[in-house]
């Protein structure tokens, strides 16, 4: 998956790159994995998931082996308590997300969170989720298609949650966006007072975002 458009939308502290699952490279890719991954890959009965998850942990370790300056089977990485994915290197962070067999990563040295969502037919109810009522005219205001839009609004609302490390456990509704569809760029207002950046970017059929704090 390229992701230089998006990349391009980012500030330079942040990093990004995309993966499609591919089955002459996924032995490789196994190879890469720490005791606890493999143990995490051989846990999920359905190929599909197990695909995912490596496709998501390849295009994290590819990403961070070029930071690090390390091979990608080299790069520390353990599994969070909140399901999240360390690196153990002061000061780094990365953030993983997939959709199908198509998977994302960003790395910064400061929070970051990243989403990737095909672009699809959703259940319209899904606002009353997302939206407190007096922002749901968000999406009808938006450029794109109302199934697009809804998407980005959710893909840009996730990836700030997962910078967040707080995902759901905060409410979406406390989320309030500012979405500059010309710039690629939505400015985010979680109740409370804190601000977020989000960059997005439409890669074929899905929308990316990347999420980071707004002093970056």
């Amino acid at each position: 998956m390229t992701t230089g458009a998006l990349a391009r939308l980012l500030p330079s502290s942040v990093r990004v790159r995309g993966v499609a699952y591919e089955k002459e490279a996924a032995e490789e890719w196994r190879r890469w994995l720490s005791d606890e991954e493999s143990a995490c890959l051989a846990s999920f009965g359905a190929e599909k998931r197990r695909q995912e998850f490596l496709a998501g942990r390849a295009a994290a370790r590819r990403l961070l082996s070029e930071c690090l300056r390390c091979p990608p089977g080299e790069v520390p990485l353990r599994r969070a308590d909140d399901d999240a994915v360390d690196v153990e290197v002061p000061e780094w962070h990365v953030s993983i997300a997939h959709s199908g067999l198509r998977a994302i990563a960003a790395c910064a040295r400061h929070r970051v969170g990243v989403d990737l969502e095909r672009i699809q037919a959703r259940d319209p109810a899904i606002a009353r989720f997302l939206f407190a009522p007096e922002d749901r005219g968000l999406v009808d205001g938006l450029p794109y298609d109302p199934d697009a839009s809804l998407i980005l609004c959710w893909a840009l609302k996730e990836a700030t949650l997962k910078a967040r490390r707080s995902g759901f456990r905060t409410s979406p509704k406390d989320l309030m966006l500012d979405v500059q569809p010309d710039a690629g760029r939505a400015a985010v207002r979680v109740e409370g007072g804190e601000y977020w950046q989000v960059v997005f970017t439409r890669l074929d059929s899905f929308w990316a975002t990347v999420a980071f704090p707004d002093a970056t």
